[in-house]
């Protein structure tokens, strides 16, 4: 099976806003380039940077992207859900029929070989959670759901994704791997992953 991986980025200046009791304007921009930069490597890795498209209205994050030879949609301004549908329309007009898989950039702890996991999956709709069961970390489609699929990112997601699966008939499986269900969203979230990497503690981070 033939995919394409969006990866959907805000500007890198308003990304990451709730973490601003922890971190600075500036740490905020260089830790959403930290995970865009990862993502990309994750992504082109596990697809190869031919079938990785980045939706975005932020020219440094086209450039960042076109480092890792992977070409921007632009997202017109447009909110999260309504951008990655002018993604998908965009790269299957491009490309022709394929699965998709959305991959955020928050995801640091994600593997291409969790990814691969997840694209192997028989189902036609593979979802994966964020750890509270609240939000969707990973939505993975197969074609014909892929090309037609309402995006409902936002609060409960997950249920909502879901839901949209099943009502239009599709298998669908959820997977609970803890390096795809962690995110960063919270200063809490934050706090756990950056204890790990001194140059990310919120102490240094702030100076």
């Amino acid at each position: 099976m033939n995919f394409i991986t969006l990866i959907p980025c805000k500007n890198l200046d308003r990304g990451k806003s709730r973490l601003a009791g922890c971190l600075s304007p500036r740490s905020r921009r260089a830790l959403c380039e930290f995970f865009l930069c990862r993502t990309l490597d994750v992504a082109t890795a596990a697809v190869g940077p031919e079938n990785v498209r980045v939706v975005t209205g932020d020219p440094r994050v086209a450039t960042l992207a076109a480092e890792y030879g992977v070409t921007a949609i632009p997202d017109r301004d447009a909110d999260l859900n309504d951008a990655l549908a002018l993604g998908r329309d965009h790269a299957l007009a491009e490309m022709g029929e394929r699965a998709g898989l959305i991959l955020p950039i928050d995801l640091p702890l994600a593997t291409a070989a969790a990814l691969a996991r997840v694209m192997a999956a028989p189902e036609a709709a593979v979802i994966v959670p964020d750890e509270g069961a609240d939000g969707t970390n990973i939505l993975r489609l197969a074609p014909a759901a892929f090309r037609h699929f309402r995006f409902a990112y936002g609060p409960r997601s997950y249920a909502a994704h879901r839901a949209q699966a099943s009502e239009i008939g599709l298998g669908v499986r959820s997977v609970h791997d803890p390096v795809l269900m962690f995110d960063v969203d919270t200063p809490e979230q934050y706090g756990r992953w950056a204890e790990h990497d001194p140059a990310w503690s919120p102490g240094r981070s702030s100076q």
